[in-house]
């Protein structure tokens, strides 16, 4: 998908904007699993710093983005930033409360890694974020670039393509509860069959810790979760070498 590509997206999730939060909250498992994702981040932070800041990349309508604040210890200096290329999940956000170390940008996750300077970011979260972008490698590129040493990345989304039953459970899953459930609550229909394809076509976990490697991450591992779930939704963790 090109430059283009992705803002075409972002303007599904514009639309979808509105009912995104009730959405997920019909995912079994949906904020917990953020919330084990968020508080792997935090407990590998590097200690040290003055003030530790963090990126919330497709930060979406701010779940993520809250699951890194209530697992953030209390005292310790954090500037937390949510970025997304949807303008309209953004403003979702920002319509909730939110201390003042949370701010927002409207982008796209790579052109505003781009700006940063190396070594200025001590731990990424992406959260369904790296398989609704072309430039994989490029992005884990750029984190692996601005993260300082020790910083961590962690990833968390869906991957199937490394088993069989897991990409049979997401078929079933999907078309026989989510797609249908979309067009009953007069849903945005075809960004839920964007997102059964994607996952569908996504990388093995396998091959999204390969990719964190070869961008120079170490200490890669992976984990997923109880359930139907087991094998489809996973968090990978890396570090910038110390």
């Amino acid at each position: 998908m090109t430059q283009d590509g992705a803002w075409v997206l972002a303007e599904a999730f514009d639309r979808a904007a509105p009912s995104y939060d009730a959405m997920v909250a019909l995912s079994p498992g949906y904020h917990a699993q953020l919330r084990t994702a968020a508080q792997t981040l935090v407990d590998e932070v590097p200690a040290g710093q003055q003030e530790a800041r963090i990126l919330d990349l497709g930060c979406g309508s701010g779940a993520s983005t809250a699951a890194l604040l209530a697992a953030w210890p209390q005292g310790r200096p954090l500037r937390l930033t949510g970025v997304d290329a949807s303008a309209g999940m953004v403003a979702q956000a920002r319509e909730k409360q939110w201390p003042a170390e949370v701010d927002w940008r409207v982008a796209d996750a790579a052109a505003y890694l781009r700006e940063l300077p190396d070594q200025s970011v001590s731990g990424v979260l992406a959260a369904y974020l790296l398989r609704n972008v072309a430039e994989r490698d490029e992005l884990l590129a750029q984190i692996s670039r601005v993260l300082v040493p020790g910083g961590v990345l962690v990833l968390h989304d869906y991957s199937v393509a490394g088993s069989l039953r897991a990409r049979a459970v997401w078929a079933a899953v999907c078309h026989g509860v989510i797609i249908p459930l979309a067009a009953i609550k007069r849903s945005d229909v075809p960004l839920h069959r964007y997102l059964y394809a994607s996952v569908r076509d996504f990388d093995s976990i396998g091959g999204v810790c390969a990719r964190m490697q070869q961008a120079g991450l170490t200490e890669v591992r992976h984990r997923s979760y109880p359930g139907w779930q087991n094998h489809v939704v996973h968090t990978a963790v890396g570090h910038a070498p110390a």
